[in-house]
């Protein structure tokens, strides 16, 4: 993320703008499955969250200080959920419309 930050300009500039959103893969698919721009939720689990190197593990937040000394604007991370509850529902998928979705794990953890 700092890299994307410090080298890509459009990513620095989505940043300032207060437009951009990371994530893991499963952040991307949750974020898409439950509406996208049209109001998708942008989160990610507990287990992914740690990979990150941004989160306290003793809170499950993000570490505002660490992110600070980064210069990473936590409005741009996901909010950290557990890996068990219902997120929301699938949206503008047709048939799918409605299914919850209600469960991430990272890989490695869930292994």
């Amino acid at each position: 993320m700092k890299w994307l930050i410090d080298n890509v300009p459009a990513v620095k500039q989505g940043v300032a703008d207060k437009r951009c959103m990371f994530g893991t893969i499963e952040s991307w698919l949750i974020y898409n499955l439950t509406g996208g721009k049209e109001g998708g939720i942008h989160m990610t689990d507990i287990s992914n969250a740690s990979r990150y190197m941004l989160m306290d593990i003793k809170s499950g937040k993000w570490d505002q200080g660490i992110c600070k000394e980064l210069g990473i604007d936590v409005a741009c991370l996901p909010t950290i959920k557990s890996n068990s509850e219902v997120y929301g529902t699938v949206k503008g998928f047709g048939s799918l419309d409605g299914i919850p979705i209600a469960g991430a794990l990272g890989d490695q953890h869930a292994a």
